[in-house]
This record gives C-alpha cells, structure tokens and sequence, in this order.
C-alpha cells in the first residue's frame, strides 16, 4: 500500500520539534504541541508514495504458483542454473533454466530480473543471451553488484 512520509520543510515551519511526538503524526492522528497548537497529519505529510517490491526466489524446478508472488515487482532476483538445452537436467536437479526465469518476469510484469546460481558449465554471456531473448531488462548478479530499486 502507499505510504505518506513526513516532510521536515514542514514540521520544522510549524514547530514540531523532534522526537516521539512526531510517531503520531506519522501514523495519521492529530497530536497537540505545548503551546497548545493542534497539527493534523495533513499539514505534515507528503503526498502517497507506492513502496517497492523486490522478490529473491532461491532454487526451485518450476515456475508453477510463482506469477502471483513475483506480479509487478521492481526486481526480481531468481536462478536461472541452466540453458534450456539441458531443461531436462535443470528438473533433476531442481533448477530453473534462464528461460524459464525470463518468461515468468515477462508475463508477472516484472521490471527488472537479475539472474542469480548459475551453473559454471556456461559463459554467463549465453545465459543472459538466453534471458535476453524473453525479457530485455536482465543481468547476471556478481558479487558486489549495486541497485537502485
């Protein structure tokens, strides 16, 4: 759900000083200064913000009962162990292939997907070769890997 965050610009023009007054403000109830001055939240609180969603799906064989969960997050972070030229290994093992990772966040309206546990088998190139051809918004984790959600 959206949230509302305080405004400092305008806490600090009312006078609000800092400390646990401000909780009251912040989960939506009026709260009354010293001076006896009343502030509604509506005086303080910016306008709604949608939170962010990031979904890590760790190993798994299937894709199956994952759309709902993964729908509409901003990242997406899931294995992609191998090629789908070996989906048949990728089941023995219970592992996604690159495929399979991408067609989920192609249809769950995922906007970005970081594939993650790949097999050392392959060149991270095909890998996210493959992704790519699915959903363009991919890339490979590596360590240390940075981003803005």
């Amino acid at each position: 759900p959206a949230r509302r965050h305080l405004r400092s610009d305008r806490l600090a023009a009312l006078g609000v000083p800092d400390g646990p007054i401000r909780k009251g403000l912040a989960k939506g109830r009026s709260i009354s200064l010293p001076d006896g001055r009343t502030i509604a939240p509506e005086a303080v609180l910016g306008p709604p913000e949608a939170g962010k969603k990031l979904v890590i799906v760790g190993d798994t064989e299937t894709t199956d009962g994952l759309a709902d969960k993964v729908s509409g997050a901003d990242l997406l972070v899931i294995e992609a162990t191998f090629l789908e030229r070996d989906a048949t290994m990728a089941r023995d093992y219970g592992h996604l292939t690159a495929a399979e990772a991408a067609s989920l966040a192609a249809t769950s309206d995922v906007k970005q997907l970081v594939l993650t546990h790949i097999s050392g088998r392959y060149p991270d190139e095909e890998i996210l070769a493959e992704a790519v051809r699915t959903f363009t918004n991919s890339l490979i984790a590596t360590d240390l890997t940075t981003l803005t959600v």
